[in-house]
């Protein structure tokens, strides 16, 4: 029976390398791959590979942050990575607490968007943000919201907008506007007026309307001074 002695060093290696295949294929796998379906910040993926297996499509987490979402559409191209433990109880896809336990290759990946060299260009010094429907901006409860879409900017704020260049400031808030500054002009397209115009124009009536009587239609005594007050808007110099 000699001749089916296996020499046990051979024997041995091949063990080895067999039990270092069996372990490699348990392990996750990093594999480039591009969007199925969005759903929030949970994507479903295929994978973009040639296989011998066939690779299942696989709903993963995004990577990033709560603060900053990506809009991120059905056929992005990206990449899968993989983590050690498991991540249900981090992206909601699960539940439970992490443990060592071994996992099965495709459920421990987050997927990543990466670059493309066919991008659009922008200011490599500048941070750039945009998107297809455009870019928002706000806090966390949606008190204050700047809205850029391709048509049009919307800002919304409960208290109090306000835009300054230089010494000229516009304020804008639930009971009135105002301009403040040391010149400028008012215009609606065919006329044009001076702050200074305005505010001694404001005076003049205000005054006049301050001493002005009507006399009563039915006989009666004069109307009296009538109660003045100062309109909604301010525009100060």
């Amino acid at each position: 029976m000699d001749h089916l002695r296996i020499p046990l060093a051979p024997a041995l290696n091949e063990f080895a390398a067999k039990s270092i295949n069996d372990a490699f294929q348990m392990t996750g796998k990093g594999l480039p791959c591009s969007v199925v379906s969005v759903s929030g910040a949970i994507i479903t993926v295929k994978f973009e590979v040639n296989s011998q297996f066939t690779l299942p499509n696989v709903t993963v987490p995004l990577f990033g942050p709560e603060y900053i979402r990506y809009p991120i559409q059905k056929g992005d191209k990206g990449a899968v990575v993989p983590f050690d433990a498991y991540l249900g109880g981090m992206s909601g896809l699960g539940g439970g607490v992490a443990d060592l336990t071994q996992r099965a290759n495709l459920s421990t990946l987050v997927f990543l968007p990466i670059g493309n060299k066919l991008w659009t260009s922008v200011d490599p010094n500048a941070v750039t943000i945009y998107g297809p429907n455009g870019v928002v901006l706000r806090d966390t409860g949606s008190n204050s919201i700047i809205t850029l879409t391709p048509s049009s900017i919307a800002i919304v704020a409960p208290n109090q907008i306000q835009l300054k260049t230089g010494s000229t400031t516009m304020t804008l808030t639930p009971t009135g506007w105002s301009i403040t500054g040391s010149n400028g002009s008012l215009s609606d397209g065919s006329h044009t007026t001076s702050v200074s115009l305005m505010n001694s124009t404001w005076a003049a009536l205000l005054a006049w309307l301050d001493g002005h009587e009507h006399s009563n239609g039915n006989g009666g005594a004069n109307t009296g001074v009538p109660t003045t007050s100062a309109p909604t808007g301010n525009i100060a110099p």
